[in-house]
């Protein structure tokens, strides 16, 4: 996937030469630093609309933008892969595929507490975000920290979490 900064930043630039300015000039008509502009020119990801106008003005341009929903990446990936991928964070029992239909609340807490981003991100893809969403709500995480962090995600999302954690009472998640 290419990074959207980069080729705005490059469309920025090369509409630049093409009309034969220098960045002091194109700054002048702008009214922003030559800084700024280099910055927007090689890769800045923090571009503000209202500096964006005046460039797309300056430059004889008109400014765009687009916002594209994704698509929705349930069943995206394989449970055997997702298996073969996680392995490493169950330690205790062997995680098997029948245990995303038996166990989820086991797997997704177990992937969210001790994983990593991009385990979170291949069971989304398997599961769906909305799955993993309305899960999370009711899971009881043992730490404070994920509990907090999951927390402000459900906030955001707008998912109610209809459990508390507390450190004191073990529940069983995982097959006996």
């Amino acid at each position: 996937m290419k990074n959207e900064s980069f080729n705005l930043s490059g469309m920025l630039k090369e509409r630049r030469l093409e009309l034969g300015l220098s960045l002091s000039q194109l700054s002048c008509r702008t009214n922003t630093s030559p800084a700024t502009l280099s910055r927007y020119e090689n890769g800045w990801s923090r571009f503000e609309i209202y500096t964006l106008r005046k460039l797309a003005s300056a430059l004889g341009c008109r400014l765009c933008v687009k916002l594209e929903p994704l698509a929705d990446t349930a069943g995206q990936e394989s449970t055997d892969t997702v298996v073969k991928q996680l392995k490493y964070l169950f330690w205790d029992k062997p995680l098997l595929e029948r245990d995303f239909d038996e166990f989820p609340l086991w797997v997704i807490k177990r992937v969210l507490e001790y994983g990593t981003l991009s385990n979170v991100q291949i069971l989304i893809r398997m599961m769906g975000k909305n799955e993993i969403l309305k899960s999370v709500s009711k899971i009881k995480f043992s730490s404070m920290i994920t509990k907090r962090f999951w927390q402000e995600i459900l906030d955001k999302e707008g998912y109610k979490c209809t459990r508390k954690s507390s450190p004191q009472g073990v529940e069983m998640y995982w097959p006996a």
